[in-house]
Formats: structure tokens, C-alpha cells, sequence
């Protein structure tokens, strides 16, 4: 029995020193006859916060971004089956009676859920929308239901304090780039799509 344990050990110690003739330890480049180890990093984003009073608005953010991203998502998705659709159509006359049926389905669909979002969370709303479709909220309609719809609705979104024009810039806008943030670290722990 003991020669058989030392046969194994034996065994299991040639072989380690065997397999470490071809270890690779990591990717490098000579420069002037001195190695340099190369390895890449992932991107880490830092947030720095002026105040606190910053800290519990990003917060409150955060709140508002993760129950209103998905209708966004939801948007998007439905904008590109409506599209693939209507390119399917050939007429305009059937093109204007699908899009007055799709309308009429999507308000039974989600208006009630839309009316119990806040103000702020319908301004992110038309954000998030920007940001998924590259489209104003306001375009989206103007192309699908018309300027006179679209000029009603931009006009009772801004009695409301809203505007359907507003759109998503992350580099320049402060709460955009936290509403990016937010987002990029709801995907990475897998609260998001």
C-alpha cells in the first residue's frame, strides 16, 4: 500500500514539472530587451457625488430608472415589429387602419400602468425612449399618428412640465450620465435585459 501511494506521488510530481515547460503566464511585448506584461482591464466607472444631497437624488434616480426602463425596452421592441409590418403592407390606406388598431390595442394595453407613473418618471420616460430608439417621443408620433397628434401631445406634455422633444445626452448632462450608470450596473448584476 505505502508503494503504491509513493508510485503516485512520484507519477503526479513528474508530470507538474512536465506541464510547466509550456505554462504561459500572460500576453507581452519586449521593448528595449525589457518584458512587459500586458493584461486588459475592464472598464470600472466611478461615480463622484458633489454632496449628499447629490447622493439621494441619484438614488431616488436609480428608484425611478428601474421602473421605467422596461417600457422603453417594450417600446423599442414594439416600434421594430410595427415597422417590419408595415413595410409588409403595400397600401396606405391599410397601413393608416394597422396603425389605428395597434394604437387602439397599446392604450388598452398600457394605459393604465402609464397613468400611475409620476412626472419624473414620465421625463424619464421619454428619455429612455430617445435613448432605445434614437427618436424623440415626439417623431414617434409625428410619424406614426400625424402633426396634429403629435402637436397635441407635445402640447400637454409641456402643461404637464414635460416635453416629448427632450432627448438623452450622457456627455454633456449630468443626470444622463447617471441614468447610464444605473443602467450599465442594473445589466451587470442582471436586473435588467
Amino acid at each position: 500500500m505505502l508503494r503504491s501511494y509513493i508510485v503516485l506521488i512520484f507519477y503526479f510530481s513528474c508530470y507538474d514539472a512536465y506541464a510547466q515547460d509550456k505554462l504561459i503566464i500572460a500576453d507581452f511585448e519586449l521593448i528595449k530587451e525589457d518584458t512587459i506584461f500586458v493584461s486588459y482591464l475592464p472598464e470600472v466607472d466611478i461615480l463622484d457625488f458633489k454632496d449628499k444631497g447629490e447622493k439621494m437624488t441619484y438614488l431616488i434616480l436609480k428608484k425611478r430608472v428601474l421602473k421605467v426602463y422596461p417600457y422603453s425596452i417594450i417600446a423599442k421592441e414594439r416600434l421594430d415589429k410595427i415597422n417590419l409590418i408595415l413595410d409588409s403592407i403595400p397600401k396606405r390606406r391599410k397601413k393608416k387602419r394597422y396603425i389605428k388598431e395597434v394604437t387602439k390595442w397599446m392604450k388598452n394595453e398600457y394605459s393604465d400602468r402609464l397613468k400611475n407613473l409620476t412626472m419624473k418618471e414620465g421625463e424619464l420616460l421619454v428619455k429612455l425612449i430617445y435613448r432605445e430608439t434614437n427618436l424623440t417621443t415626439y417623431d414617434i408620433i409625428r410619424l406614426y399618428r400625424g402633426r396634429f397628434n403629435a402637436f397635441f401631445w407635445q402640447t400637454m406634455a409641456k402643461f404637464w412640465n414635460n416635453d416629448l422633444k427632450n432627448i438623452y445626452n450622457p456627455k454633456n448632462n449630468r443626470e444622463d450620465m447617471f441614468i447610464e450608470h444605473i443602467i450599465k450596473e442594473a445589466k451587470l448584476e442582471g436586473k435588467l435585459k
